[in-house]
């Protein structure tokens, strides 16, 4: 295999070259049970994104159940993606101090016992607190995957185990937007959009004992060091002033407080890194390591993966939406677009390991343009065509979408991770999952403004949000090749 470019390998400048002996990951023995584990460890990025975007389907059937005013649906909706966002560095952080094993197994049964509670709501606001404590179990249980997968493998198969995290937060993605228009529209047991959230329960239970019998127990990374308190008010509440006025972005009358939250959050987000570097230089507990920003690899992959996710996932939103009521597609119809994405997503996740070992960085590359040039098809298909006649321009240009998606997630995790040492590998996940998090939300708060008209009752304008949404992820794939390609160019021959 190729050994990987300088500019993504642990030795890069600024970072001692420290060899894993064979045998070994992170200078521990290998865990032999390691691939059957990383099965166990897939769930938990599944269901973090099944649940997040099922609801997006699943919410017209839940508002016909309670009738919902506007700001309890929004509540519905967006309340899981709020809290899971300002969570994830905390829940990276836990698993550093009590164990990412032990973490993981709680947010399992968190999780577990969240989705029971949003099944059995019966009333509003019931389902509201149940997903918003959803959110906080996402929160604690994904960031310990990635952190696992940091120091269960070591350098020769971290490609490939992150090759297949990719491939099941996909499936988590596309999975939660064909099941959450489908299940309601079964009635299974006459229980309608219930069901949605009962598809977690089995599959936690499961995981919860298999992890136990498939991963050794692991010592805490930064045992007896305490919680920075501070740090997670000063996080949590600067994340929540920048994504409210995001989430709001389509409620006019809301829009002149908008600057005002940015600006809040811009000044107590940086009295948090302040705080955050003092007490570092301290050598005290800290919740997120700024040091790991002086390393211009790691800065720059959590930046690539905020633009794809931006485009992505938005993307994904608006597609659904837009087959079902604009096209008038049924479910099951609609699901048939996304399966080929879905195959090609898993299909590219398998490659890039195998391109990327005799390619090098030119792979991500390659994908970004692939994904671009997937999303243009479809925005030319949406501008050109009418809603009953693109369903298969539509299929084609999202199975090309997938295939570069799938290539390109993996690696930039990849690339991300290599960068942390194993005692932050918690801290590390976190930030990274919070990009995605936040450039989701940017993304979303985007289309929104297309897609919700200012007169009430005037009918959505899915054209116009399907056009906006796929110039966006155009847009930044684009930038992220050229990001890529510039990081290349500074070390020849990759």
């Amino acid at each position: 295999m190729k050994p990987v470019p300088a500019v993504l390998a642990p030795g890069a400048p600024g970072r001692p070259p420290s060899p894993v002996p064979p045998g070994q990951a992170d200078g521990a023995p290998l865990n032999p049970r390691r691939w059957q584990a990383l099965a166990v460890l897939a769930v938990g990025p599944f269901l973090s994104l099944f649940d997040q975007f099922c609801v997006n389907l699943a919410a017209p059937s839940i508002n016909r159940s309670f009738t919902l005013s506007p700001l309890e649906f929004q509540a519905v909706v967006g309340g899981y993606s709020l809290v899971y966002g300002l969570g994830l560095i905390t829940g990276g952080r836990l698993g550093d101090l009590f164990g990412r094993r032990r973490v993981y197994r709680v947010g399992l049964a968190l999780f577990a016992v969240t989705s029971l509670a949003c099944a059995l709501a019966w009333s509003p606001a019931v389902l509201i607190a149940a997903r918003l404590a959803q959110g906080a179990a996402a929160a604690v249980l994904q960031p310990q995957v990635l952190a696992l997968i940091r120091v269960q493998f070591p350098p020769a198969e971290r490609a490939r185990a992150l090759s297949w995290y990719g491939v099941s937060m996909s499936l988590g993605m596309i999975c939660g937007q064909v099941l959450g228009g489908a299940i309601p529209s079964w009635d299974l047991l006459g229980l309608g959009w219930r069901p949605v959230f009962l598809v977690a329960v089995p599959l936690c239970a499961v995981a919860h004992l298999a992890i136990a019998r498939t991963l050794p127990a692991d010592r805490a990374a930064r045992a007896g060091q305490g919680i920075d308190g501070a740090g997670i008010a000063l996080s949590a509440t600067g994340f929540a002033l920048l994504l409210l006025p995001l989430a709001a972005l389509q409620e006019g009358s809301f829009l002149p407080a908008g600057p005002v939250l940015l600006a809040a959050a811009a000044l107590l987000l940086t009295v948090f890194v302040a705080h955050q570097t003092r007490r570092e230089r301290g050598d005290r507990a800290v919740l997120l390591p700024v040091r790991l920003f002086a390393d211009r690899t790691f800065g720059l992959g959590v930046l690539l993966n905020f633009l794809l996710y931006m485009s992505s996932v938005p993307f994904a939103v608006m597609l659904g939406l837009y087959l079902q009521d604009e096209s008038r597609l049924s479910p099951a119809v609609a699901g048939l677009v996304f399966t080929p994405a879905a195959v090609a997503i898993a299909a590219g996740s398998r490659l890039a390991p195998a391109l990327q070992g005799r390619f090098g960085l030119r792979v991500l590359v390659v994908a970004a343009a692939l994904t671009a040039a997937g999303l243009a098809g479809a925005l030319a298909t949406v501008g050109l065509g009418t809603p009953d006649a693109v369903v298969l321009p539509l299929t084609v240009s999202f199975a090309v979408y997938g295939l570069g998606n799938g290539m390109i997630v993996p690696l930039l995790t990849g690339v991300v991770l290599a960068q942390v040492p194993p005692q932050d590998a918690g801290a590390g996940s976190g930030v990274l999952s919070t990009a995605q998090q936040l450039g989701a939300a940017a993304g979303i708060a985007v289309i929104g403004a297309f897609l919700y008209p200012a007169a009430t009752g005037a009918p959505l304008r899915y054209a116009d949000a399907m056009w906006a949404g796929t110039s966006l992820a155009v847009l930044g794939v684009v930038c992220a090749a050229l990001l890529t390609s510039a990081a290349r160019r500074q070390r020849p021959g990759n």
